[in-house]
């Protein structure tokens, strides 16, 4: 019988030959259709959104790397410019164009913030709208003392766009959630550790991650703590495509303008 790793670990192999739902599922002798329920029901992801959040992700180097953004398609497996750059754009938060004009810039400010000695927590602003009276406390377990944990919620498996809720900690691994709209919600944190090359910010296949295993209900009945250990990905974590040097640059900039 298929497991979930060995089929995650094809589909990354065969992804420059740009593999349906369909020949994998012949690859491997199943029927597409159950294979993608099983898929959904082992992981929480569709099989179409996880490949193409994979090619995404596949797309990101060559922009990063200042290589015109056709290559960066082509890479992706996509072959309209108009899909590539509207499904880029809805997980990065970016057109393909502008990501590649400002990587470097948002590496080079990454970086200064990371060289700051001081240990802090910038967190996304509260929904204030959406006032609950208990909180949710995160415990990172097991991360490196240089680099910066980006945390989230988002309303899918795949995180893409904006977190419903995140934080990006430096020199601490402990943080609170509270206001956050009804809902159910996915917790994901990740770390990026200090690196000359830009591609290590943007490209987050190699980082270690931590994802909490079913989603979150708000409001919590009560108040909650979780602990979260980071581990290596697996191959069936789902592509962390978001802009994070991009979404902590953001709100640095509103809240010092």
């Amino acid at each position: 019988m298929i497991d979930v790793e060995t089929l995650t670990a094809h589909i990354r192999a065969q992804l420059h030959q740009d593999p349906t739902p369909a020949q994998i599922a012949a690859h491997f002798g199943v029927n597409r259709f159950a294979l993608s329920r099983w898929f959904r029901a082992e992981t929480g992801l569709s099989l179409r959104d996880y490949i193409a959040a994979l090619k995404i992700e596949q797309g990101i180097a060559a922009l990063v790397q200042g290589r015109p953004v056709i290559e960066s398609q082509q890479e992706a497996g996509h072959a309209s410019a108009a899909t590539f750059s509207h499904r880029f754009r809805a997980h990065t938060g970016l057109a393909p164009s502008d990501y590649r004009q400002l990587a470097s810039e948002l590496h080079q400010h990454l970086c200064i913030e990371l060289g700051k000695p001081q240990s802090r927590t910038v967190i996304r602003p509260e929904n204030l709208l959406a006032s609950h009276p208990h909180t949710l406390t995160v415990h990172i377990e097991a991360a490196s003392a240089h680099g910066v944990v980006f945390a989230g919620l988002f309303p899918e498996p795949i995180p893409r766009g904006m977190p419903v809720r995140g934080a990006a900690l430096f020199g601490t691994r402990q943080f609170q959630i509270k206001n956050v709209p009804d809902g159910l919600y996915y917790l994901l944190a990740c770390e990026i550790t200090p690196s000359p090359n830009p591609l290590d910010f943007f490209r987050l296949d190699h980082c270690l991650r931590a994802l909490h295993p079913e989603p979150i209900s708000f409001p919590l009945p009560a108040p909650q703590t979780l602990n979260l250990p980071f581990r290596p990905m697996r191959p069936s974590d789902p592509p962390i495509t978001v802009n994070l040097p991009k979404l902590l640059a953001d709100h640095l900039r509103q809240r010092n303008p």
